[in-house]
């Protein structure tokens, strides 16, 4: 799996795109997390390459650190039975700067902080990507 984590508006979206060459495949399958809920794998998924995006704001609609242990156990474990599958995240970094007052917003800027922590044991490759540079961190 791969992590892509850096501020907001910072170009992860343009650089994963590039990276993985999206335009040109028609094997790739793009979700958004600021628009819909994450689903498990399908057994009839043909798609090589599963980008999950807006990870952030997932994590907000269920800010459950068991539910996305679990989350990414499953994408990890259907990555690893494909030769060449590939599972993307892509999450702001919500976890700098002044701490929130409202205890919700301080409830998901820590659960947020936890479950990139678990994703990024669990990913292959993690990449901060700033100013739409990427720095390779893992």
């Amino acid at each position: 799996m791969h992590f892509i984590v850096g501020g907001a508006f910072q170009g992860k979206r343009k650089w994963a795109r590039a990276y993985y060459r999206v335009e040109e495949r028609k094997d790739v399958v793009w979700c958004n997390g600021y628009e819909r809920e994450y689903g498990e794998p399908d057994v009839n998924m043909r798609e090589r390459i599963v980008v999950f995006e807006g990870l952030e704001a997932a994590i907000r609609r269920i800010p459950d650190v068991a539910h996305w242990k679990r989350m990414f156990r499953i994408w990890h474990e259907w990555e690893q039975q494909g030769a060449s599958r590939t599972v993307v995240w892509i999450g702001s970094d919500i976890t700098q700067g002044i701490v929130p007052v409202e205890k919700e917003e301080r409830l998901w800027r820590d659960v947020t902080g936890w479950c990139y922590q678990q994703l990024a044991q669990l990913c292959d490759r993690v990449d901060r990507v700033w100013c739409g540079l990427a720095e390779r961190m893992k």
